[in-house]
């Protein structure tokens, strides 16, 4: 008996010992020092007491008393064994070079990839450095499959690229925009080019529902999440880099010289059956001919290339960042400083007043982010961040009747003709003439300027409360986010100038403004823009459980969101959303998304709605039968998901649909005259009709992916296809007659399908120690379909019908060459309305009656916005050398040149694509139809494709041998060239119109616009 209670007090005093516990707290990290979320952390000794890491890379483990080490497992990573000490862990991992570690953010948390069942898309900060564009979006072109961009100017501070997720879903304008979210918090879309991406650490996009679902009524056109830099666990790191370069513009356009232009013009007249001599009076005489031909009268006869006038030849961008870096466990720290000059290219002309009236671009960024642990449980991040904005651009005023038109425009257009009129006269007045376009180059020496001050403040204030007490894995977030914007501008201006014209047949200047005899004032204006402000409030209960090979993760978040603009009625947006996803040993994969949420457009009865979403994967290559069947494939996963999101991002004449709206217009027809005084009362008349049943768009989206890595990992490459439904778009029926005199509400009715494939692929390798190489690629295709629109049938024309064609479709003629001669011209269809002669278009007769009319109009070409964007890069790196390029194109868009190419009017002026009309001799080689024709009605010939492939960027880098540099006080340092744009390969070179040029209307809109511009960039690097 005494034998037996022996036994028992020996083992309860053993498991008495045992059963003491100690704490071991530590972090994780790469080897950059950036955190490494969901990281195991295993007791070696007990194998089933495990915990991962939070999103900052802590953990805290209890473990026996007599534990001496921890396992620490990454997926990407190399296992780690660790012994236990008595002070916090710093623990840092290795990369095993597949990249499975990739960390992408999915909606109010992050997420490993391996792990991720949604459809998303991921480029680190560091790529988009190597980019000198000044606005961050251009930065992006070219990297991620998905995203769709089209840049339309070049113009310093609004150059930047429209961009799109996944294509065109919606024809409602502006509702094609993607939800941006910086840092867990949603950003305007607006001044998302004023982001620097010296303080960007990642940018994810998130494509498909799985990943947008939580955000519910916002999700459907896709969301960009960005991550902005933080503090690392080490000593203090000041990093300075400046950059100085060099734009050009991608295209300058070239028109002919006064003789060809007014030859070819003449041409056209005579071709019109009219005397040239009437139109073009004193101009196309031989005498006056022979004077342009010669140039030996600059002033009567003179023959101006204006864009050289008020061009110059490149103009200068600068950069210059400042950076610091470091922390320690209990505080974490990054603070940048940043600032950016664009300047414009346009002439400095020399003026006796002090005002600058070029383009130009000053920005001033500066950003800090704190990372503070306040106990062991508590953690605090404190962002702020501010923007400083100067966009000056030159008053451009216009005398002629209808106001201003575009400063590019003039310039391209018949108003503003090489003989208009010379720069400046004889004596040096400037020239002019009534009834035309001020002189551009006395513009810019006394009509001013124009000039935007913005100034945005963010201030984000987040609480990260670890919840362990209550159960393992159990977290609870608080933030507070808070946006400022305050705009106001200046202007220094005048309207006009003293300009001088020859009388016809004398040396006398006659002044075109005769009753201006002096330089009228400047005129000084400023005016303050309306206030804007965004609050943001959110609480998060987050929960990550490892439990043996099975992971339990979800949140629960509330989202509330106010933006207040100046004294107007706040916009207020609240909801909830939800994730819950179980995974075992990284290997199943399902996943819940959903959001309850929705926005005070909508009546209170119908505001809100449920936006579920559900998605799975199976990381098939972790079965055993896989690894061992098939080896090289290192690993593969097949991933699907299915669900609703939605769109309130509507044109914002649609705030409150559902409120009838009754119009007080100050006009004549809606007034009434009362009492014997006759006093003035203006009416009240009633405006569209309320809409009760008014909601949000909707899209179902459809997503079907898989990733591998093969050969050693060295091989990536990630496939999607998706099927996006956009439903209930808000859309005015058009079934109801105008004659029932009723103005009606938007109501939810269109259907779009947008159907479409994405292809990633990357490959990396080492050929030595000193020497490894990679390659990316990638390309995505959209097609979308209007299926329903209440769009009216078309008897007179079905072709006609929107309804079943893509969204931005073209309607024309179908061409099918020229008229060769009279007897060509009598076989052939009537054309009604059109006296054709030889030379003129012939169009195909698409209903078959024997005429050529209205009924022959169909769809033709394909929408401007490419439906096919790809991007590939490659790069080397050697010793400290390091070289890569990035190539980006488009396919599969049109771009309409029926209007841009006409001349002899105020659309164009003749060009060197002019040259090559249509006449007797080259009927055969021509270009062109005949000048004088009608040959103008859209038609396939006026089609352009805009396919074009761009040498988007370009760098070569040096990286300084640390020893060295350490021996003047620098930890390292690197010298660089890089370039954007550089040289692109398209079809339009003769046309001089860059291929992204915008085309929404057809007319001449892709001559309207800032020129594009190219960079060539030169950086310096240093740290200390």
């Amino acid at each position: 008996m005494k034998k037996l209670l022996s036994i028992i007090l020996f083992v309860l005093l053993t498991n008495l010992v045992y059963a003491q516990t100690k704490v071991v707290r530590g972090v994780v990290v790469d080897d950059n020092g950036s955190p490494l979320i969901s990281t195991t952390i295993t007791e070696q000794e007990n194998p089933k007491n495990i915990v991962i890491t939070d999103a900052n890379g802590n953990f805290n483990i209890k473990v026996g008393d007599r534990s001496t080490s921890l396992i620490v497992s990454s997926i990407g990573y190399v296992k780690k064994v660790i012994t236990i000490t008595n002070q916090a862990l710093k623990i840092v991992l290795k990369e095993d070079n597949s990249n499975l570690n990739e960390v992408v953010v999915v909606g109010f948390t992050s997420q490993k990839k391996i792990t991720n069942a949604g459809a998303t898309s991921t480029v680190s900060g560091k790529e988009l450095r190597q980019s000198p564009a000044a606005s961050f979006q251009n930065a992006l072109a070219g990297r991620l499959p998905g995203l769709f961009q089209q840049q339309t100017s070049g113009q310093p501070g609004a150059d930047a690229a429209n961009i799109y997720i996944r294509g065109i879903s919606t024809y409602t304008g502006a509702s094609n925009r993607p939800l941006v979210i910086v840092d867990d918090v949603e950003y305007p879309y607006e001044q998302l080019s004023q982001l620097s991406s010296n303080e960007i650490e990642s940018v994810s996009l998130l494509k498909d529902a799985s990943s947008t679902a939580i955000y519910g009524i916002k999700g459907a056109n896709g969301v960009i999440a960005i991550t902005t830099r933080r503090g690392t666990v080490s000593e203090p790191k000041i990093t300075f880099r400046s950059d100085f370069g060099m734009q050009m513009p991608t295209i300058r356009r070239k028109p002919l010289g006064a003789f060809d232009a007014l030859t070819l013009l003449k041409e056209q007249e005579v071709n019109e059956g009219r005397d040239p001599n009437l139109t073009y009076p004193g101009l196309v005489t031989e005498e006056a001919l022979n004077h342009f031909k010669l140039g030996d009268d600059p002033y009567r006869y003179p023959s101006v290339k204006w864009y050289d006038e008020v061009m110059r030849k490149s103009a200068l961008q600068q950069s210059n960042n400042v950076d610091i870096v470091g922390g320690n466990q209990n505080l974490k720290y990054f603070v940048a400083l940043g600032s950016v000059f664009q300047n414009g290219i346009l002439k400095e002309i020399e003026k006796e007043e002090n005002f600058n009236s070029n383009y130009y671009l000053k920005r001033y960024n500066i950003r800090s982010n704190i990372d503070l642990n306040v106990t062991k449980s508590l953690t605090l991040k404190l962002d702020l961040s501010a923007r400083f904005n100067e966009i000056n651009q030159p008053n451009l005023p216009d005398v002629l009747a209808g106001g201003a038109i575009s400063f590019w425009r003039r310039l391209s257009s018949g108003l503003l003709t090489p003989w208009n009129y010379p720069v400046k006269n004889e004596d040096g007045s400037y020239g002019g003439r009534k009834s035309a376009t001020l002189n551009p180059v006395g513009i810019l020496q006394y009509a001013g300027y124009n000039r935007d001050y913005s100034n945005n403040l963010n201030a984000n204030i987040k609480a990260n409360q670890n919840l362990d007490f209550v159960t393992k894995g159990l977290a609870a977030r608080v933030i507070l986010a808070y946006t400022n914007n305050v705009e106001f501008s200046r202007s220094l201006t005048r309207g006009r100038f003293p300009t001088f014209a020859y009388l016809t047949g004398s040396d006398v200047l006659d002044p075109v403004f005769p009753e201006l005899s002096r330089i009228e004032p400047l005129t000084l204006a400023t005016s303050y823009g309306v206030p804007f402000r965004k609050i943001n409030t959110q609480g998060i209960i987050d929960y990550n459980r490892q439990l043996g090979n099975h992971n339990l993760y979800g949140l629960v978040v509330y989202n509330q969101l106010t933006d207040i603009s100046g004294a107007t009625v706040p916009a207020n947006f609240r909801g909830y959303s939800l994730r819950a996803g179980y995974n075992y040993k990284s290997k199943y994969i399902i996943e819940l998304n959903g959001a309850y949420n929705g926005t005070d457009r909508f009546k209170a009865s119908k505001r809100n709605g449920l936006f579920p979403a559900v998605s799975a994967a199976w990381n098939i290559s972790e079965e055993p039968f896989f690894k061992k069947a098939i080896p090289f494939i290192n690993y593969w996963k097949i991933r699907g998901s299915l669900g609703t999101v939605g769109s309130d991002d509507f044109p914002s004449a649609y705030r409150y649909i559902y409120e009838e709206i009754y119009n007080a217009p100050a006009t004549a027809a809606n007034s009434y005259w009362f009492g014997d005084n006759n006093t003035l009362q203006y009416g009240i008349t009633p405006g569209a009709l309320a809409n009760s049943d008014v909601k949000w768009e909707q899209e179902r989206k459809l997503d079907i992916g898989t990733d591998i890595k093969l050969l050693n990992s060295k091989l990536g490459i990630t496939f999607d296809y998706f099927d996006h439904r956009r439903y209930d778009i808000l859309t005015v029926r058009e079934t109801v007659p105008n004659f029932s005199g009723i103005t009606l509400p938007p109501v939810n009715l269109g259907i779009v399908n947008n159907k479409g494939f994405e292809v990633d692929l990357s490959y990396q390798d080492n050929f030595s120690k000193n020497f490894s190489y990679f390659f990316r690629g990638n390309i995505s295709l959209y097609k979308n379909k209007i299926i329903e629109r209440d769009e009216p049938y078309n008897q007179g024309n079905p072709l006609l019908m929107r309804t079943g064609r893509p969204i931005g479709q073209i309607y024309g003629y179908t061409n099918i060459g020229y008229y060769n001669d009279a007897n060509d011209i009598a076989n052939s269809p009537v054309s009604v309305g059109r006296s054709v002669k030889p030379g003129d278009l012939k169009y195909a007769d698409i209903n078959n009656d024997g005429k050529i009319d209205q009924g022959d109009v169909g769809p033709i070409g394909n929408p401007n916005i490419p439906q096919i964007n790809y991007g590939f890069s490659l790069g080397a790196n050697y010793r400290g050398f390091d070289v890569s390029v990035l190539f980006q194109g488009a396919a599969k868009g049109s771009l309409s040149a029926s209007t841009m190419f006409q001349i002899g009017n105020v659309n164009g002026i003749p060009s060197e694509i002019h040259l090559k009309r249509w006449t007797p001799e080259t009927k055969d080689i021509a270009e062109l139809p005949r000048l004088g024709g009608p040959n103008f009605d859209m038609s396939t010939f006026w089609l352009r494709p805009t396919d074009y492939l761009r040498l988007k960027n370009i760098e070569l880098g040096y990286n300084f041998n640390n020893k060295l540099v350490s021996k003047i006080g620098l930890k390292n340092a690197r010298i660089y060239t890089n370039a954007a744009n550089l040289v692109t390969w398209f079809k339009l070179k003769i046309y001089d119109i860059d291929p992204e040029s915008i085309n929404s209307t057809g007319t001449v809109e892709a001559y309207s616009s800032y020129p594009q511009q190219k960079i060539v960039n030169f950086g310096l690097q240093v740290t200390f």
